[in-house]
């Protein structure tokens, strides 16, 4: 064995140099040793090169893997600031509009869609999960955006049931009865009374609104023309369909202003005063029928003091 090291520590390499432009070769003398000492030199240079080169591939992946999750993370933040924002706005709506429709409590959906910001300790959770760096961090605020937005959605369920009701409603007003059809002075009620022409007794099933011939007359509620002519016993007479089961009858007309099947808004001229049919003077006979059965008008009329 000592010989064999000591043969080995013997041993030499020459390497024989010759310029390229001509000259004197070089001799060049090395020892074993040395050689297999600068290989291995030379190879831990390129490991600990490839080392470096793979370490800073490594950093510059995590170095954009946290860049994806800072935008990402932004993203998210703004979902759920806009959602907040949302539901914010839902909640004001949804309160005006069911003070607007006096509608006690604040729904189902409203109770359940009102949710508050968060806590201390969710700002504490929230800081721990952005320092774990990984898909379930993602995984975990996505499911919270998500369940935030499925409140926004029933908040905005709640925001079209009201509006739904506050169209019906609406609706519905638009198609009561609510202004006088003609200016004037009352000169029979609804009810029982002698006929003024027989004499004999009767149901008046209307009021008379006594003014000048031509005095225009107009629609009490929006609606649709569903009769403009001659009746028995009402002269020229308009018939107006408002929905909800209320209609109104304006007889007596000198003349009509309107034809079956026109669609009419409230105050809108239908006639003119007359005294067509069985009237003894110039006067609108007005009615308002609720499902086909007379109503007192009076109670559709809005007081004059």
């Amino acid at each position: 064995m000592k010989k064999f090291i000591a043969s080995y520590f013997k041993k030499r390499l020459t390497l024989l140099l010759v310029p390229q432009e001509g000259g004197k070769p070089f001799h060049l003398r090395v020892r074993w040793p040395f050689l297999h000492a600068l290989i291995l030199l030379s190879g831990a240079v390129v490991l600990a090169s490839l080392w470096i080169v793979s370490h800073d591939r490594y950093d510059a992946r995590l170095v954009a893997q946290a860049r994806r999750y800072r935008d990402r993370m932004a993203d998210i933040e703004k979902e759920i600031e806009a959602n907040r924002q949302r539901l914010t706005d839902m909640g004001k709506l949804d309160a005006q509009m069911r003070r607007t429709l006096k509608i006690r409590g604040s729904g189902r959906a409203a109770v359940e869609a009102g949710v508050g910001g968060p806590t201390e300790e969710d700002a504490e959770q929230l800081t721990e999960l952005l320092e774990e760096k990984d898909e379930k961090l993602l995984s975990k605020i996505s499911l919270g955006t998500d369940s935030q937005t499925q409140e926004t959605i029933k908040r905005q369920a709640s925001f079209r049931e009201i509006q739904m009701q506050l169209d019906r409603q609406r609706a519905l007003l638009a198609s009561t009865p609510a202004i006088w059809p003609v200016k004037g002075w009352i000169t029979s009620g609804f009810g029982k009374r002698m006929s003024p022409l027989t004499g004999e007794p009767g149901r008046h099933m209307g009021v008379d609104i006594a003014n000048e011939t031509n005095t225009p007359i107009r629609a009490t509620a929006d609606g649709l023309v569903t009769y403009a002519g001659w009746q028995a016993g009402y002269g020229r007479l308009v018939v107006v369909e408002h929905g909800y089961g209320f209609s109104t009858r304006y007889g007596h007309c000198s003349r009509v202003n309107v034809r079956v099947g026109q669609e009419i808004k409230k105050g809108q001229v239908v006639g003119f005063i007359g005294s067509t049919g069985h009237s003894t003077g110039s006067h609108c006979h007005y009615e308002v029928r609720i499902h086909g059965m007379p109503v007192d008008p009076m109670k559709y009329l809005p007081s004059l003091n």
